[in-house]
């Protein structure tokens, strides 16, 4: 049971398997984002369960090299 709350999110998360980028800033120009595949979600955002209510990170996969990165939910957008 959640008694304190500390990290609260009602970011719309993308669906798993869906192609997405990560707008976290503009590009130059003549630019491109990297495309990623959302690969899964993690169990929880916080170690401790008290501060942290809910998801609002992804685990995305770079369809150019494989690379793992996780991000918050609220930079992705879909392609």
């Amino acid at each position: 049971m959640l008694t304190s709350i500390g990290n609260v999110h009602h970011s719309k998360l993308p669906k798993r398997g869906e192609i997405v980028v990560v707008k976290t800033r503009e590009l130059q120009q003549g630019h491109r984002y990297r495309r990623f595949i959302v690969e899964s979600f993690p169990l929880s955002d916080s170690p401790d369960q008290r501060y942290s209510r809910g998801i609002h990170t992804v685990n995305l996969r770079a369809l150019d090299n494989n690379a793992l990165v996780r991000v918050s939910g609220f930079y992705c957008e879909e392609v």
